[in-house]
């Protein structure tokens, strides 16, 4: 028997369903790793090895996944609220950090590995057809697969998905300012900007591009991206009146290789966040909950973000350099620490210091910056 094949109803009918509304609001998140060798940070670690070594119950239900360059990536269930989501993360972390030193190894909270190679360790074939895809069109790709790390917010839409969309695609530049933490690409320069949104930007712009404020850009977002691996036609919407149309299979594949800032699935998936230590991903997951879930910071936050122009760019290319967005970040976490100051000191604590945070100097040696990272997992 045939497998079924896809028409435009069934991409209507599935992005349709990306923007489920919800009784009440979980967060969750999946929270990436570098892996380092402690005594040689030149080493690939292999995908298996990371996986053997994280292998195991974690006290807060978490679960391990391995990236295709040997990075970690926890994954917790939905949490009620950003405490338990932040003591959640923090108690499986603490064993999982644990566990790599007992290996030699480093848990590094930095978004772009600075020092390697991109190198795949892991085989599996969508990644194995995502390589060889990057490799022809777009190499920043194979970078973005292999060397980067995130920390990737998931959140409900509550009742009104429109609304709750709107406003993580308005505020999506102003956070991935805010919690840049990949200053470099080899040491030799740092500056205030995520130099890993850079190279997500930079990958095949189809399918890594902002989607829109408009939940209908979605079904537009999914019919413009281009085919993995490479067909007859080049775009998704071009393939569906080919002679041999994609399946559903297929459709559901291409789906899951679009990587923009904010994707629905369901839940908001948050993307434009670099991997975090301890106090930059409490700062971050109480930002995204005070901006998702209540409308005084959430319409501070946009305010903020709607009153720069090309935010994206000055995101990608400035980041906190520029006196505009830096205003836009101060603004934001003010509204945070306000927000939190009756509801958690800790959460305030890392709101405001990860605010008062200072530019990265340039390592004297690169090796020891990283491993110092390492003691903020």
């Amino acid at each position: 028997m045939n497998p079924p094949q896809a028409t435009l109803a069934d991409v209507a009918a599935r992005t349709d369903a990306a923007f489920a509304p919800s009784d009440g609001v979980r967060i969750g998140a999946e929270v990436e790793w570098l892996v380092f060798d402690r005594d040689d940070v030149t080493r690939h670690i292999d995908a298996a090895d990371a996986a053997r070594i994280a292998a195991g119950q974690l006290p807060a239900g978490g679960t391990v996944t391995i990236e295709p360059g040997g990075q970690v990536e926890l994954v917790t269930p939905p949490h009620d609220g950003p405490r338990r989501l932040i003591d959640a993360i923090e108690s499986d972390t603490t064993v999982l950090a644990n566990r790599f030193a007992e290996q030699g190894l480093a848990l590094v909270p930095l978004g772009l590995d600075p020092i390697r190679k991109p190198v795949r360790t892991l085989d599996v074939e969508r990644y194995e057809e995502m390589e060889r895809y990057f490799m022809e069109v777009s190499p920043a790709g194979v970078r973005m697969m292999n060397l980067t790390a995130s920390l990737q917010l998931n959140i409900d839409f509550g009742s009104d998905p429109d609304t709750s969309w709107e406003r993580a695609e308005v505020a999506a530049p102003l956070l991935a300012a805010a919690f840049a933490n990949s200053p470099t690409t080899d040491g030799t320069e740092l500056r205030p900007a995520s130099h890993r949104m850079g190279i997500w930007a930079a990958t095949d712009p189809t399918r890594t591009r902002p989607v829109g404020p408009d939940p209908a850009d979605w079904i537009r977002y999914v019919l413009d991206a281009r085919v993995i691996p490479a067909t007859a036609a080049d775009r998704f919407r071009d393939w569906l009146s080919q002679p041999t149309p994609p399946t559903i299979d297929d459709l559901d594949r291409h789906i899951t290789t679009l990587f923009p800032p904010v994707r629905p699935r369901g839940y908001l998936e948050l993307r434009m966040l670099d991997a975090l230590p301890a106090p930059g991903r409490a700062a971050a997951i109480a930002t995204v909950w005070a901006a998702m879930t209540n409308d005084e910071v959430g319409n501070v936050v946009v305010e903020a973000c709607r009153a720069i122009d090309d935010p994206w760019r000055l995101a990608h290319e400035e980041g906190l350099a520029n006196d505009r967005m830096h205003t836009a970040v101060k603004i934001m976490h003010a509204a945070t620490a306000g927000w939190a100051r009756s509801r958690d000191t800790q959460i305030t604590d890392a709101v405001t210091s990860w605010s008062a945070r200072s530019a990265v100097a340039k390592p004297d040696n690169l090796s020891n910056w990283l491993l110092d990272i390492a003691e903020a997992t």
